[in-house]
């Protein structure tokens, strides 16, 4: 968490980290009682030398496991928004306060000694280090079979088609779903390259529960003249422009936080969210496809799940899907005969 007034928290070594465990409420010395946010709110303004507040973080597996989400129902662990919540649904964080020097981080410690709901763990100096470049080095390019390659937004080069058919885009990632690392998102680009491989090409395309806009993005790198991209979480929208610009189609997509004003018809409607949306939103993803052989694909969903989605979309569309499998998960194209 970066001071509040600041987009970016750059710590000089070397720098002092208190340790401490946090419940969802804490005593302050004044006798005011405090919510963990409002504890930290409360801390920025206290402590001097105050650089950054690290509240932990919990993975999709963990979350599930937890039982602050229901299990299937998170799809990719990279889904950054989510992240805070589950944290905030913890019973006890365990954080890390990061300060200018040792006077500041002892006084940290001494103001919060005896408050009942914050307990001191220790504390450390750390080494600078260099959070970018270390995330930079964890991601890579990444190669979709049946697509071609996802790469990082900070790389050089430009997005497109090679003689050979295979793509090129470049994501953040990190921000919003669809990173291109996850399984429904490695099948949704392999689905929808396919239907540009076997004609006729789409030119609108409907990206439902966009996430970064990776799908939306490739459809439009792929030759879509139209792309409406549509996320509910309007947090990730700046990053999902970003994405696009950085792919050099913002021209041709349309970003919108829900379904109202998208009429079609569109040539290709993809949707890679949880099933028990995508059963919701069936009979008006179906009539937003075009009837003269529009295609539709779905994922999200692992094998115990795909049913209840095939069998909703089959009673609307009148057709059987083709089925894509990686491990658990399942992608299904529908096309309209």
């Amino acid at each position: 968490m970066p001071r509040p007034d600041d987009t970016t928290v750059r710590a000089t070594p070397p720098h002092w980290v208190v340790e401490a465990a946090i419940d969802a409420r804490v005593d302050l010395p004044s006798g005011d009682r405090l919510d963990r946010d409002d504890f930290h709110a409360w801390l920025w303004e206290r402590a001097d030398g105050l650089l950054g507040i690290d509240e932990g973080s919990v993975t999709a597996v963990d979350a599930a496991a937890r039982g602050l989400v229901p299990p299937g129902a998170v799809i990719d662990a990279a889904a950054s928004p989510a992240d805070r919540d589950w944290v905030a649904g913890l019973a006890v964080a365990h954080e890390a306060w990061w300060f200018q020097d040792e006077a500041a981080a002892r006084a940290a410690v001494a103001l919060l000694k005896n408050a009942p709901g914050c307990r001191i763990l220790g504390t450390r100096v750390d080494a600078a280090v260099d959070h970018e470049a270390a995330a930079r080095a964890a991601f890579g390019p990444i190669s979709v079979a049946a697509f071609g390659c996802v790469r990082p937004a900070w790389e050089g080069g430009t997005a497109g088609v090679a003689a050979d058919g295979a793509a090129t885009i470049f994501i953040e990632p990190g921000i919003g779903f669809g990173t291109g690392l996850h399984e429904t998102t490695q099948m949704c680009l392999a689905a929808v390259a396919e239907r540009w491989r076997r004609g006729p090409r789409p030119e609108a395309v409907l990206d439902f529960g966009s996430g970064s806009g990776i799908l939306a993005i490739a459809a439009a790198v792929l030759g879509a003249t139209r792309v409406d991209a549509v996320e509910i979480d309007d947090r990730v929208h700046p990053a999902l422009l970003a994405n696009a610009r950085r792919n050099g189609v913002a021209a041709r997509l349309r970003l919108a936080a829900d379904l109202a004003g998208r009429s079609g018809p569109y040539d290709l409607v993809v949707a890679n969210i949880v099933p028990a949306v995508l059963v919701e939103h069936a009979a008006k993803l179906c009539d937003l496809l075009d009837r003269r052989g529009g295609s539709i694909v779905l994922s999200g969903a692992r094998d115990a799940d795909a049913g209840s989605v095939c069998d909703r979309y089959e009673a609307l569309l009148g057709s059987r899907p083709l089925v894509r499998e990686r491990g658990e998960w399942r992608c299904l194209t529908f096309t309209r005969p």
